[in-house]
């Protein structure tokens, strides 16, 4: 019986430094990486080779993609659609994205970003995913702005950020964004979860020394 009580008050120990840090999330440096476009539709309409990027938790992640010259709308106004693949743990996570206008030498237009499940749909999407997206089409604001995806809690699975847009540059063009991920934070009724278990651990001590 002690030896059960004593397993008790150190797993207790263990456990609850393990779910403090889940709780106050990574106070060291946030881990940079680039997430590799795994899919790409353009006025060709080639799909490029796919990959599926596994940025670490907590992360920003960079992602962007240039363009030589102009593109050919083929799908409505659209160009080009570019797909982000990545698998998590489950995370929150948001998005921002950039473009860069300089008129008729580097621009893009009709630029856009949105999130969707892979899971639903294992090829790239140009019209509406499967299950509809977890975060519908964002317009950045003005020309040559940025556009803001929303924090966002997704479970732990694959997602697919994806930009959109038609390069209308003679020059070409270009856009840059970053991934930001996030550990979930713990939810409401587990500080009490774990305030039980420390109680717990309390007695089964008392009653090992008494």
């Amino acid at each position: 019986m002690r030896t059960t009580l004593g397993k008790i008050s150190v797993k207790t120990k263990l456990l609850l430094p393990a779910l403090a840090y889940i709780a106050l999330g990574y106070a060291g440096p946030a881990l940079s990486s680039t997430l590799v476009l795994s899919h790409s539709t353009t006025s060709s309409g080639t799909i490029g080779p796919g990959t599926i990027n596994v940025p670490a938790n907590p992360s920003s992640s960079n992602y962007g993609n240039s363009f030589g010259g102009p593109t050919t709308p083929f799908v409505g106004v659209y160009g080009f659609f570019d797909d982000y693949i990545f698998t998590i743990p489950g995370a929150t996570a948001n998005s921002i994205s950039t473009t860069i206008d300089l008129g008729s030498l580097l621009q893009i237009t009709n630029f856009q970003e949105r999130l969707y499940d892979y899971g639903t749909n294992p090829g790239i999407t140009t019209g509406a995913p499967i299950g509809g997206a977890i975060d519908a089409w964002v317009t950045p604001i003005g020309i040559g702005t940025v556009a803001v995806l929303p924090t966002t809690v997704l479970v732990p699975g694959t997602y697919v950020l994806q930009m959109r847009g038609t390069v209308t540059g003679l020059g070409g063009g270009s856009y840059a964004g970053t991934l930001n991920l996030v550990p979930v934070p713990l939810p409401a009724a587990l500080p009490m979860m774990l305030a039980g278990l420390g109680l717990l651990g309390g007695v089964a001590r008392r009653r090992r020394e008494g």
